[in-house]
Formats: structure tokens, sequence, C-alpha cells
């Protein structure tokens, strides 16, 4: 038996915004974009014997499609590139994050099970800390205490992570999984260029591999790696001290080509190879010009080469390879055994490539359980959020207490359901929390009972009547200020010394964009966002977080006591574009108690408190 290195599970995403070459010319013909020469390309014999076949063919599409190789990309901004729509777009860690999750899912394991974070990118999301420390956030609790690796490189990027990543393999003999993952936004390097050449090559994208540590028969995944750098292009292609993008592809090229050949035929010496042996050839996908060269001084047959990702994606910088070797698997057309050979050049003059040899088998893993050992207590456990929120920690191996005020049937059915289901330990708390002795009996039984409670999620909420504030009763202001702040500070209060990790208080859209007639509701529910950053500074010093989370509209639960009227007029109000799915607002609101980072959230912080805002990110 030997120990093989395998690819588990892999991910690919894109920018959102697709750019065909029909956008480019268009702002080629208005003047934005320079550099394409039309009236050469008309007039040369190669584009119009083209045209014999193909009468439609303009020339823009000759040059970047036929030539260059480039059909379509992505961006996450919409064209042309302006440098302000950079602030609300997604960067290069959204994009990481998104590809991961989908890698993860793949592979059948958590983010708790992975043993070390490669990440790396030419275009960070900020200066320090690295992307990989961020991206880690995402996926594992605050306990975890893996090794992150960021890394500051783009098309061989990846390329670098997979050699480090197998040294980590072999330096720690327990690790079973690393991510490795790549995610780059070249637009943004673009927002001053008039050159036609980068927006016609470049795309933004994220890829992600888990690799895994398989005892195998015969040697199997990654073969052979190889990295070298040549400072002859240092000057020719990069990001200037102002992120503008500096590129000569002419002398990229005359580098590129040779550097991709020498690792190629490193590789096969190293493997053991011959080029016949080879069933894909996977070059960095930087275009026709680069890449078809390679090939021929090769003598690789030209079916064997992938060139998927360039055509329809765009040059995804260190994101290239392992985005196809994602469609390749995708595509079902790896059979076992089959080898395949990468090769790769780029920015800084970094070089090099790896082999892999396809598994004879898939292999799957058991997900570790995320709240393994853990016990949630939540308030209004019968409500949409709080029964939603109940089965998804269930699913994730918790211990529950589940407070509810009236209906006892429908607690009892979702504490049989869940226990069926998960075969997890639910307790049933009955309790009308605008009784502060009730409080205080529960909060003495977890004192006599030795129960630890690690995260407390308060849901619970009514919404009281809706008339304008001059006609709110004293009693229904009182009623709702009771049920809505007080009854949640109590809770608090009194179970502070027994919660050790995080405690969530649900806040409402409300704060920010009032519903008309909703004062009752409102002011209790600042009321409490004031308690809340008072709180969050005593639980620090036992080191407890606190969060305040703020949900938009979501399409269940109180938004059918709103008119139409005035939830267009509130999600307006806070720039909120559609109406949060309620199932997954459950689950990012479950996953904020245990992680650092979730994504589709805006954080910030007032004071100590965690301030999370969903669905309303621009606000």
């Amino acid at each position: 038996m030997t120990d093989s290195f395998i690819f588990t599970g892999t991910g690919f995403v894109t920018g959102k915004y697709k750019l065909t070459n029909d956008q480019i010319y268009k702002h080629v013909k208005s003047g934005l974009l320079q550099g394409f020469n039309e009236t050469r390309i008309i007039n040369s014999d190669n584009y119009k014997s083209s045209c014999e076949t193909n009468p439609n063919l303009n020339p823009f599409d000759y040059m970047v499609k036929e030539k260059m190789g480039f059909e379509t990309r992505y961006n996450v901004v919409p064209f042309p590139p302006v440098a302000h729509l950079y602030k609300t777009a997604e960067n290069t860690l959204d994009l990481a994050v998104r590809a991961i999750e989908i890698a993860l899912d793949e592979s059948g394991i958590s983010g708790n099970q992975i043993d070390a974070w490669f990440v790396g990118t030419a275009t960070p999301h900020q200066y320090a800390p690295g992307i990989a420390e961020f991206t880690k956030a995402y996926f594992t609790d605050q306990t975890d205490t893996k090794p992150t690796y960021s890394l500051t490189s783009a098309c061989v990027g990846f390329n670098i992570n997979i050699e480090s990543a197998i040294a980590f393999f072999k330096s720690n003999p327990e690790a079973k999984h690393i991510v490795i993952a790549h995610s780059e936004v070249m637009s943004e390097l673009l927002t001053t260029e008039r050159d036609f050449v980068p927006f016609s090559t470049f795309g933004d994208a994220a890829a992600a591999v888990v690799l895994s540590r398989i005892e195998t028969e015969n040697k199997c995944g990654v073969v052979a790696t190889f990295n070298a750098e040549d400072t002859r292009m240092l000057d020719f292609l990069g990001a200037n001290q102002k992120g503008h993008l500096y590129m000569d592809a002419r002398r990229v090229k005359s580098r590129a080509v040779p550097n991709m050949v020498n690792a190629a035929e490193r590789l096969l010496t190293s493997s053991q190879w011959e080029t016949n042996d080879v069933d894909w050839f996977i070059p960095h996908q930087t275009g026709n010009a680069i890449v078809w060269e390679v090939r021929e001084i090769l003598g690789i047959d030209v079916n064997k080469m992938l060139q998927e990702i360039q055509y329809n994606h765009g040059n995804l910088s260190g994101a290239s390879v392992p985005a196809a070797l994602h469609k390749l698997l995708e595509s079902k057309n790896l059979k076992p055994g089959q080898k395949i050979l990468t090769t790769v050049a780029g920015l800084g003059g970094e070089f090099g490539g790896f082999t892999y040899i396809v598994p004879q088998k898939t292999y799957s893993f058991t997900k570790k359980p995320e709240l393994e050992n853990k016990t949630l207590l939540i308030t209004g456990a019968t409500g949409g959020i709080g029964s939603k929120i109940a089965k998804l920690a269930a699913a994730e191996g918790a211990n529950l207490i589940l407070h509810f005020n009236k209906n006892n049937k429908l607690a009892t059915e979702i504490k049989t359901q869940l226990e069926n289901e998960f075969n997890c330990n639910v307790k049933l708390w009955q309790a009308d929390l605008a009784n502060e002795t009730a409080i205080k009996e529960f909060s003495k039984l977890i004192k006599d009972q030795n129960i630890q409670i690690n995260y407390l999620i308060n849901t619970h909420a009514i919404t009281g009547g809706l008339s304008k504030a001059s006609k709110v009763e004293y009693e229904e202001f009182v009623k709702v200020m009771q049920a809505n702040y007080l009854s949640i500070k109590s809770i608090c209060k009194h179970l502070q010394p027994y919660i050790t990790d995080t405690i969530l208080i649900t806040g409402s859209i409300g704060e920010d964009a009032q519903f008309p007639g909703s004062t009752s509701y409102v002011a209790s529910k600042r009321a409490l966002r004031g308690f809340a950053v008072n709180f969050a500074s005593e639980l620090y010093e036992n080191r407890v977080s606190c969060i305040y989370y703020l949900p938009g509209l979501v399409n269940e639960g109180m938004i059918s006591k709103l008119e139409e009227a005035q939830v267009n007029a509130s999600m307006m109000m806070i720039a909120q574009e559609n109406l949060i799915n309620a199932n997954e607002i459950a689950a990012r609101m479950l996953k904020s108690v245990y992680r650092m980072k979730i994504s589709n959230v805006r954080i910030s912080y007032e004071s100590k408190l965690k301030v999370i805002k969903d669905g309303y990110l621009k606000f």
C-alpha cells in the first residue's frame, strides 16, 4: 500500500455578469476600447477565407474567438468595469468561499475535517490578514486552530499550493484532507484600461479542490509536481502600485511557451511517462497563441488538449487549471487510470505543473457533525425561524432546549420529529416570558442540574398592533415592550452564568426601515439593541460573544401582517432586492453563533456587539 493524494472534491464559480465578444466589440466601435485594427483584419486573406465558410463572421470575432480563443467570460461587475462598483461587488474572498463550499459538498466532509487551508490570489480582497485565514473562518467553528497559508501569486498559484500541500501531508502524517483554492477578480485591474486585449482575455472566477490522502495499492492521484521561476518575465506582466494591469503580450509569449514546455518535459520524466501516455493535457488557459504552440512542440494530440475554460470563461489566472479539472470531472469523461498532464506559466515568471492519475474508484467520507456535544437553547422554537433553526441544529448533532409559550401540541410534535429523525436529545421549556418568575425558575433548574448551554438563540417576538402611534393603547405598548425587550433582557441576564460561547439576539429590519404604524414594535427592538450593546461588553469579559442579528424581510411570518405597499416601501428604503428565503436565513443565523464569518451578510461592530445584517447589504 502507498499514500496517494487524490482530488475528492472540486468546485468552480464565476462572476455573475456574462461578457460576450459582441459587447466588447460594441465598445471598440464606440471608441472606448482601442488597439483593434479592423481594417487590417478585413483586408487579410485569412479572414476572407474564413468568411467563405462563415459569412456572418465579424472581424472582432475572427480575431478574439478564432485566433485568440476567447468567446465569453464572466465578471463580478457589469461591463465596462467602474471602480466604485467593486465596493459592493463580490470579491476574491466571496468567490473563494463559494467554490470551496461546492468542493466540500462534493467530497462529503465539513470544514472542521480539513487539516490545512492553502488559498492563492493576486487580487486580494484586502492587504491583511490573508485570504486563507478569512476563508477558513467561513467553514470552521471558532475553536479550530488548523493552519492557513495565503499565497500572493497569479497564474501558477494553484500549482505552487499543490506542491506545498503535498509537502504538508508528508510532514504531518495524521493529516487527511487539505483545501486548495485560487481566486481572482482580474476585471478590477482594468478600470483604467483601454486596450481591448485584456478585456477579451480575462475573467473573474475561483476554483477549489479537496486533496485527500488515501492508501491505495498502486500510486495514483498527484504523481509529480514542478515549480520554477524565470526572472526575465518580471517586467512584462503584473499590476502596478495603483492596481492597474501591465502586460506585454509578445514578450510574455516568448518566455511562457518555452517555460511551459520545459515544465511539461520535466514532469513527464519525473512521472516516467511518454508523451503518448497522456490522456488529457490541461495547459493554463492563456489563449491559443501560447497553448497551441506548447501542444505542438510537445507533440500531444490536439484531441487530448482541454480548452473549455479558455473558450467559455477566459483566462482565469491560477483558477484556470482547477476549473478545468472541475469541468472534466463534472462531464464524467474521466476514466480510471487515465493520465493528466498540466503546465502553467505567468505573473512574475513563475512556471510549473503537475501530473495526475485518475483513481480506480471514487472515495466517500462521513461528514462530522459540527455541533456534536453542543447544547442550544432556542426561544420561540415553535415559530417559523425558531423551528427551522432547531431542525438544522439537530441535523448537526446538537442537544436542544426548545422554549415555547402556548402551543404545547406543536412543540411536542417538533420534539418527536427531531428525536426520531436525528436521534438527538430534545428538552422542552414552556413559559410565558412576560413572567419573570418563570425565567428565574428555569435559571435555577439549569443551575441545579448543572446544564451547560453553549449557544442561546433568542427568536421569540410579537408584532403587536400596526396602528399609528397616536392610536396605540398604553397596554398594547407595554405588552409588546415586555415580549420583545424586557423578556429577552431578563433571559440573557439570568442565564448569562451558564452560557459558554454565544448569545444571539434577533433584531428587526424595522429598526432601519420602519413599517408605517409599527411604533410599539420598532420601539421595543431599538430598546433591545441598546441593551445588547451594553450586555455585549459584560459578556466580553468572560469571552462570550454577543450577536445582534437583523434579518431583512423574510418570505414568511411577519410579512403576512403587512400590506404590499408597506413591504415594497420598506424594501426600497433599505435597498433589499428580494424577500429572503426563511430556510436560508435560519441556516445563516445558526452558523453565526459558532462560525466567525458567514456568507451573504454584512458584519460590523458596535463596541463589543457583533451586528449582522442579512438581506440588505447596501444599507
